[in-house]
């Protein structure tokens, strides 16, 4: 059972870094904040270097997705060397929720976000606290 996945291996089936990215692709406030929660709760198995870092790839992907030459799935899959097309259908989806330009904005909050994490700039900011304030400038 997933409770049990959770109890043995720490990795929750509904609060998990993939599960924050699906909620950021459906921009549903809720779900991240939930999973925003969750993670603060449980510091140790959702660690903020380890999101930031998906985020960032993510992002990053999403910013070179736009600079395909074929804005398809299979084009999108190709320029970034994914395996398959169904990896790069969660593009095809970003790109419309997504502009370019907030993109671009999404990218600079993270590696923002990433330097409070380590204590530049920020001198009372919980990695909890740097997150929400993450997650509310992507959605918003």
């Amino acid at each position: 059972t997933p409770e049990q996945i959770e109890a043995n291996i720490g990795i929750s089936k509904d609060y998990n870094n993939f599960e924050l990215r699906a909620a950021l692709l459906d921009k549903d406030v809720l779900k991240a904040n939930k999973i925003i929660k969750y993670f603060e709760e449980n510091p140790k198995s959702n660690p903020l270097q380890m999101t930031l870092s998906l985020l960032f790839s993510f992002f990053s992907n999403l910013m070179l997705a736009y600079y395909a030459p074929e804005k398809s799935e299979q084009g999108i899959a190709n320029m970034l060397g994914l395996r398959s097309t169904w990896q790069a259908r969660e593009y095809v989806i970003a790109m419309k929720k997504y502009s370019g330009i907030k993109t671009m904005q999404i990218i600079s909050e993270i590696r923002a976000a990433d330097a409070k994490s380590k204590g530049l700039g920020n001198y009372s900011m919980s990695n909890g606290d740097i997150l929400r304030e993450l997650i509310f400038k992507i959605l918003h």
